[in-house]
């Protein structure tokens, strides 16, 4: 079993999700029976990325115990969205694979009727601050879980102005936001001591994310590998998650260009890479793979339901990660999970789930 991160002693592939001390008494660790909670969050199903697999993860989990949890989230009706489900209007955001909700709404329900006890909120952004417009109008504690550290992100927008400004603004508004909380949840230290040096002087709550344990079904590598074209003996290095700027993909292709021209030994020689996910940087990628002189290393997988993505995992045999920006990286987690060794960038909150020497 690969080293992980551990919170209250336990890994966190361990699924239980603990709201900070202070919140819910009563209960083991914390918990009061029958909580009703309310997540607010500017994404959900059938978006996939690392905040819908916590949220959804805390959710199952926090449902699990017994608690009602509601979710406020941009997008239209889903076929399995269940009467907790609140869908806002939403905008289209140019060149991401989600969409956000429209500025300067309203909620159109009887907040109040649902009886919420706290409210959690997963960003800042437009249904962030419904989020805590509602604790503040109905004397609610709310909980915002730092899942991005924006200031990092913007590091990666190509205009030196935009980089600039974007830092300061997204420090100013994370700040703000960060002091209308009762707890802010790091999802690792790394998070926590990042916010602070931006100015956050807030309590902290480090909680790393959970994952639900895989279910590795018997063949599925095989099957996998043959859909892919690869026998049994090839390496298959793997990357899942969005291809934004700040995840750093083209770090692993220029790396992968260096294993091409090494004078590996079979079978290391016949390796491949494969990238499953999609994102607003994948045709430059693709470009730079033709560029780098290696399509015949490279397949470009798009995106997978993340029902599906433990059968991605064990058909890998290496989990690769370069996004210096992370505040845990969960794919890393859910990698070991799955019984892959991982590479990663010593950078952000990935040197606290990849222990050198120890994480394999």
């Amino acid at each position: 079993m690969p080293a992980v991160q551990r919170y209250n002693g336990e890994p966190t592939s361990v699924v239980m999700v603990p709201y900070p001390s202070g919140f819910g008494g009563g209960g083991p660790q914390g918990y009061q029976t029958r909580m009703r909670i309310a997540l607010f969050s500017e994404c959900y199903s059938p978006v996939t990325n690392g905040v819908v697999t916590s949220l959804i993860t805390l959710r199952q989990t926090l449902r699990s115990l017994g608690h009602t949890v509601y979710v406020f989230a941009p997008g239209v009706p889903q076929p399995d969205d269940d009467p907790h489900i609140f869908r806002l209007p939403e905008l289209p955001f140019p060149r991401h694979p989600y969409h956000f909700a429209r500025p300067f709404q309203r909620l159109s329900i009887d907040f109040a009727a649902l009886d919420i006890e706290i409210i959690h909120c997963q960003h800042p952004f437009t249904v962030g601050r419904i989020g805590a417009d509602m604790a503040s109008r109905h004397n609610l504690p709310m909980v915002y879980t730092a899942h991005s550290l924006y200031d990092a992100m913007v590091t990666t927008i190509k205009s030196s102005l935009a980089r600039t400004m974007g830092e300061r603004a997204a420090r100013t508004l994370v700040r703000r936001f960060c002091a209308r909380a009762d707890y802010v949840i790091a999802p690792s230290r790394h998070t926590r001591d990042a916010l602070r040096a931006a100015g956050v002087r807030s309590r902290f709550s480090v909680v790393p994310s959970g994952v639900i344990p895989p279910h590795i079904r018997p063949g599925i590598r095989e099957e996998k590998r043959a859909e892919l074209g690869l026998d049994a003996n090839t390496p298959l290095l793997l990357y899942v998650g969005r291809l934004g700027p700040e995840k750093r993909v083209d770090i692993l292709l220029r790396a992968v260009s260096m294993l091409d021209r090494s004078a590996l030994a079979d079978p290391a020689s016949k390796f491949r890479f494969a990238i499953v996910g999609d994102g607003q940087c994948r045709s430059e990628l693709e470009s730079l793979v033709h560029t780098l002189g290696i399509q015949h290393r490279v397949m470009f997988l798009g995106a997978q339901p993340h029902a599906t993505i433990d059968s991605w995992y064990a058909a890998g045999d290496i989990f690769t990660l370069a996004s210096p920006v992370e505040t845990q990286g969960l794919v890393l987690v859910e990698a070991m999970a799955a019984g892959l060794p991982c590479v990663a960038v010593d950078r952000g909150g990935a040197r606290e789930v990849v222990l050198h020497g120890e994480a394999h």
